[in-house]
């Protein structure tokens, strides 16, 4: 857990000198450049291969988090920029962008995200470590069952991720942002 807090402090570092990288980008290219790349990792990261990769390849690791931080941080500067607007009109599309945005920042901030993973993380750890005695177990008590678990959790987790985030990217076609 020490590592994934030290390279948040990273990310957070490198995030500065991307952030001033990006200038020529408008906020909705961002946001769907943003989309795309999630909507990959999302597919990857939804099987246990791809948390196995996850759990224990660093650089991966730290890649998919700065990414997640990435859409966090530009769904807070869409947020800001909505609240703004909003003063200014009433838009119903505006009302509902910024009730997901709360909702996705609520239910999959960066901390949630975190926990979640590491917890998976975990049980992937005891899994390989009693993989051969798994292997002779039957049902949801064997390995293959064990891996089928994780696996529907973490479909669960990733696929509510990617709704919310294509949600929001919607929105930002819907009202035209640059």
């Amino acid at each position: 857990m020490k590592k994934i807090g030290i390279g948040l402090v990273l990310i957070g570092a490198s995030f500065i000198g991307k952030a001033q990288e990006t200038t020529n980008e408008t906020l909705g290219q961002s946001i769907d450049k943003l989309t795309y790349r999630w909507d990959t990792e999302a597919e990857k990261l939804s099987s246990y291969e791809g948390l196995i990769t996850f759990c224990d390849n660093e650089s991966y690791r730290f890649e998919v988090i700065e990414l997640l931080n990435d859409i966090h941080h530009f769904d807070s500067v869409l947020y800001q920029r909505l609240v703004k607007a909003q003063r200014f009109n009433h838009d119903k599309e505006i009302e509902k962008t910024l009730e997901d945005i709360k909702e996705f920042e609520g239910h999959y901030a960066m901390k949630e995200l975190i926990h979640f993973l590491h917890q998976e993380c975990i049980e992937k750890g005891k899994i390989e470590k009693n993989a051969k005695e798994l292997r002779n177990d039957i049902g949801e008590n064997s390995y293959d069952g064990q891996v089928y678990l994780i696996e529907v959790e973490l479909n669960k987790y990733i696929k509510h991720i990617t709704k919310k985030v294509d949600i929001i990217r919607k929105h930002v076609h819907h009202l035209h942002i640059e």
